[in-house]
């Protein structure tokens, strides 16, 4: 796999968590939801940037699939978020949910800003070393 193939999969897969936290909110605001029909219930299209086409039956078993594609940074809030959903009183989940989904969504952000330059980078890089084997070569 290339290295900016995981990059923009870096970014889908924080856009399908995104996703996921944004429904797992909703479902408790609206629906009060416990969390274990809330993955009963989820729909494949919601789950493909994550789960590809595999099933998956509870977060933490996603979160796993998709630990590749994390940072340390990312890892340590989505395993924060799956310690902490579903416990406590509605207000409670939704002020976690917010405060996860601003976290990741920064991290998103940042990421998106800094992939153009990283590719140009790399591009370049991959160009430099063409050129200084032909020479070595030559």
């Amino acid at each position: 796999m290339s290295v900016s193939h995981h990059e923009k999969k870096q970014i889908n897969v924080l856009n399908g968590w995104l996703d996921l936290i944004y429904h797992i909110r909703t479902q408790i605001d609206c629906y009060l939801t416990p969390i274990e029909q809330i993955f009963a219930d989820l729909s494949a299209p919601l789950l493909h940037p994550l789960a590809g086409n595999g099933e998956v039956k509870n977060p933490t078993q996603l979160f796993h699939r998709t630990r590749r594609y994390m940072d340390s940074e990312t890892a340590r809030l989505l395993e924060g978020f799956i310690r902490e959903i579903g416990a406590g009183y509605r207000e409670e989940q939704i002020k976690r949910c917010d405060y996860y989904l601003a976290q990741l969504q920064s991290i998103r952000d940042r990421r998106r800003a800094l992939l153009p330059d990283r590719l140009r980078a790399r591009s370049a890089l991959c160009l430099c070393g063409a050129f200084g084997l032909a020479i070595l070569l030559w």
